[in-house]
């Protein structure tokens, strides 16, 4: 099954449940505002499958920007969660790369 970040409304990145968790994951751990961080903890506990940038607060939604066009790819390259074959591994990579791609697209716009 699908899940899916939606970063503006232009974009929307879609992965499978291993990898968008392991994002979520990295962005709980990237966001100190208190209410994106409860809106992402709910994501996970509850299995919701959608993650909606556009709908959180602004300040944890600045936070997560920064996390995705910064630390998010050098994250998920060391990462030891992300366990596959090598050439899954580095599609798993690269996919993370168009989530980084997407936010710093964002960011050159001036939408966040």
């Amino acid at each position: 099954m699908a899940n899916d970040i939606f970063v503006s409304d232009e974009y929307a990145w879609t992965a499978s449940f291993g990898v968008f968790e392991w994002v979520v994951g990295f962005l709980l751990e990237a966001v100190e505002d208190a209410a994106t961080r409860e809106h992402l903890e709910l994501v996970l506990s509850a299995g919701l499958g959608a993650v909606d940038l556009r709908r959180l607060p602004e300040a944890g939604r600045a936070q997560i920007m920064r996390a995705l066009r910064g630390p998010l790819v050098p994250a998920a390259e060391s990462s030891l969660a992300l366990t596959q074959p090598e050439g899954a591994r580095r599609f798993t990579i690269g996919h993370v790369k168009v989530l980084a791609l997407m936010a710093e697209d964002v960011a050159g716009k001036g939408a966040i």
